[in-house]
């Protein structure tokens, strides 16, 4: 319970960062740029829209996080286990191969499960975002979650509720292999060449800060391509007019916009993901221990140097 509130908070924190990320990520579909960045980014949706606007989305986030979040970290030990590791065995005798494959599967099994909320949350972040066909901006359709829900069931039917689910899955593989591989890799590294001594704050900061860039670098692209196809307009068959699937965004955006467009949104990514990682990794570590209290995991978790760095400079695109 105590980390399901915490991740809460971080998920809660960190959502203006989420709802920047994925206007960018959807920026130039199909028409010139709105946006010259994160910050400007920022501005415009807050100057049109009001401070809640950066708060898009966060019911079903919330949602999401409490399902995915918690089968991604949970579905990992046992996959790893199911590969021949000894659950006794030091971490420095387990192969990295298997890490990177529990990470994986662990990811795509729970974000496949999840992918209903992260579509509503794609789609209330990019609500009003759209342009019809005379080039005016489509007005918003849905009044909250529930109702986003509802109304994309009633027009596109259930099975819609797995649209993107592709790069969903694609993204969170590439998320989780990455970051869960890298941060048990990394600690270890750390402590065999000495780096750090003994297990503590710093330990986990530092390398759950390289393993939530690790992530951001593999994931981004996938995450682009699951925005994109998830907050696309439809047409009157509910099917998205501008993509057919993940492969045809890939192409696409890379012919038309250059490779780098997956990368839109990038900083603002990594300014979500890494407090995200820093402070479940801090937390779990603490909870492993037992050496700590909640209240007091998320007062080191929210006061930790890279949250503060991040807030700063996460915004920067």
């Amino acid at each position: 319970i105590a980390n399901r509130r915490v991740k809460a908070v971080a998920e809660t924190v960190t959502m203006p960062v989420d709802v920047v990320k994925t206007r960018l990520q959807m920026d130039g579909t199909g028409s010139a740029r709105l946006y010259t960045g994160s910050i400007d980014c920022a501005l415009k949706l807050t100057r049109a829209e009001g401070i809640g606007a950066l708060f898009k989305g966060l019911p079903p986030a919330l949602v999401r996080q409490s399902t995915y979040g918690s089968m991604r970290y949970g579905f990992y030990t046992p996959i790893r286990d199911l590969l021949g590791v000894d659950p006794n065995k030091p971490k420095t005798e387990i192969p990295l191969w298997k890490k990177i494959v529990a990470g994986a599967g662990s990811g795509a099994i729970a974000s496949a499960l999840a992918n209903p909320t992260d579509l509503v949350k794609v789609r209330m972040q990019t609500d009003g975002m759209t342009k019809g066909p005379d080039g005016n901006f489509l007005p918003k359709k849905y009044k909250g979650m529930l109702d986003c829900f509802f109304t994309t069931i009633r027009e596109e039917g259930v099975l819609s509720l797995w649209k993107g689910v592709g790069p969903t899955v694609g993204r969170a593989t590439a998320l989780a292999a990455a970051e869960l591989a890298t941060y048990d890799e990394v600690k270890m590294q750390f402590k065999k060449n000495k780096i750090f001594t003994q297990d503590g704050l710093p330990l986990h900061v530092s390398t759950a800060t390289i393993a939530g860039y690790v992530s951001t670098v593999a994931s981004s692209p996938f995450d682009v391509v699951k925005s994109r196809v998830m907050g696309q307009p439809l047409d009157a068959n509910g099917v998205g007019t501008m993509y057919s699937g993940m492969i045809d965004c890939f192409v696409k955006t890379a012919a038309r916009e250059g490779p780098m467009a997956l990368y839109n949104g990038f900083w603002a990514n990594f300014g979500r993901v890494v407090p995200r990682v820093t402070i479940v990794f801090i937390v779990m570590e603490q909870l492993r221990d037992g050496s700590a209290e909640p209240a007091r995991l998320l007062r080191i978790a929210l006061e930790a140097p890279t949250m503060q760095v991040i807030v700063e400079r996460g915004m920067v695109d």
